[in-house]
């Protein structure tokens, strides 16, 4: 991150530099050509300008064992990873008070870090779901433990989120989203194609581990049943392409509407379930509502309890005991291409910051940005704004009173400089 400011700053100062050049002479301004290694000089960009620009890239890039993939994102990212590891490995061998912030995340790193204690109680720490599922008695309080599941972040059949109305931008509104599958999109569980077909069976093989490991008999065949159910609910799913038609995406009806529409899934229920009051919402695919009304009278409840089960334990296999875990990843290698499993340490540093990531963010501001590197950055933004000042003063084809606004609107831009004081009341 220091790194890419120096270089920022580097280039702001180049460009102001070359600005007042132009400014005071523009007849001494020398163009010098950007030389980049990687071109390849042998394709001609006009025939092949991909391979042009990427050839040689993509002929000497490494992805590295433990990765999907290699690019820009990544190396910004891994050093960043290590400076929160850091922290992470710091604050949770020290003692602090209790209730600071620094007290939460070291426990919250320690304990997903203690993989002895993990790995001794197995499936113990999701077995009061699974249980619930087991007590589950009818279609009812099946859509209610669906409804329960989402407010902890347990997402199966249903998938609501709030967003901004695609007719009213200014009013934020309920959407439920096509929902429902184990493998990434409807199309893997049609495809003929034999690397597609590679990943189907490891998705089975994967689900057939689940229920061994948590003592079914008879695994293959629920694994089976659960597959099936997911491949009748892809086939109401939107395809990759019909989703690139945006206004397809909208369908606002009454929640009474729905009701009707949907008897066996009970909107009303699940709303009151999630304490939301509203009258209306958008079914962004409603094909995979229907299919999911119909299914839950023509698939039985007891398929639909493995299908929960099934699910439930996957949703969980990344932080519960290490036959889950590698269960996952041997299905994951085969989807991925990643051959090699992180390390717990690098695995616990984006659990962190995934689920207590403002108050990890507290801590590396503390260590990482402070008062001078905040100054840095400041000033980078100042000095960029008075080289567009510059340039606007400079256009002899705008006029005057237009200039006045174009730097009003230059000047208005907010320096979101404040990092610190976002996560400070955590």
């Amino acid at each position: 991150m220091k790194t890419l400011r120096y270089f920022s700053l580097v280039l702001l100062v180049c460009l102001s530099c070359k600005n007042d050049k132009a400014t005071n002479n523009e007849n001494d301004l020398v163009i010098k050509p950007v030389v980049f290694d990687g071109i390849d000089t042998s394709i001609k960009p006009g025939d092949d300008f991909f391979n042009h620009v990427n050839k040689n890239w993509f002929k000497n890039a490494v992805i590295a064992d433990d990765q999907v993939g290699v690019g820009a994102y990544r190396f910004l990212n891994i050093p960043q990873q290590e400076l929160l590891k850091n922290i992470l490995e710091e604050v949770s061998h020290e003692e602090h008070p209790k209730g600071s912030i620094e007290q939460k995340v070291g426990d919250f790193y320690a304990s997903g870090m203690d993989t002895i204690s993990i790995n001794q109680r197995g499936i113990e720490p999701i077995q009061s779901i699974l249980d619930r599922i087991e007590a589950i008695t009818d279609i009812s309080a099946m859509t209610n433990f669906v409804a329960t599941q989402i407010k902890s972040g347990d997402f199966s059949m249903l998938a609501p989120y709030i967003s901004p109305d695609q007719k009213n931008s200014s009013l934020n509104i309920l959407h439920l989203a096509q929902t429902g599958l184990g493998l990434p999109d409807r199309d893997y569980y049609f495809s003929e194609d034999a690397s597609v077909e590679r990943i189907q069976e490891a998705y089975k093989t994967y689900v057939t581990s689940l229920f061994e490991l948590v003592g079914d008999e008879n695994a293959k065949t629920q694994a089976d049943i659960v597959y099936n159910i997911e491949k009748q609910l892809a086939q109401s799913h939107k395809t990759r392409i019909e989703r690139r038609i945006i206004k397809e995406y909208y369908h606002k009806m009454a929640v009474s509407e729905l009701n009707q529409k949907h008897s066996n899934i009970g909107w009303t229920a699940i709303l009151k379930n999630w304490g939301t009051d509203v009258d209306s919402l958008d079914i962004a695919q409603p094909a995979y509502y229907d299919a999911l009304n119909s299914m839950l009278i023509t698939v039985s409840l007891d398929d639909w309890k493995l299908y929960l089960k099934a699910n439930s334990i996957a949703s969980h296999d990344n932080i519960i005991s290490k036959p889950f875990k590698d269960a996952a990843f041997e299905y994951s290698k085969v989807l991925s291409g990643q051959s090699e499993q992180q390390p717990r340490a690098k695995q616990m540093v984006r659990n962190v910051d995934r689920q207590i990531g403002f108050a990890l963010g507290q801590l590396y501001v503390k260590r990482y940005f402070n008062e001078d590197a905040k100054k840095r950055a400041l000033d980078l933004v100042n000095n960029f704004q008075k080289v567009l000042e510059k340039r606007i003063n400079n256009l002899d084809w705008m006029s005057d009173s237009t200039k006045v606004k174009a730097k009003d609107k230059l000047y208005a831009i907010n320096k979101k400089n404040r990092l610190s004081r976002c996560v400070e009341n955590l």
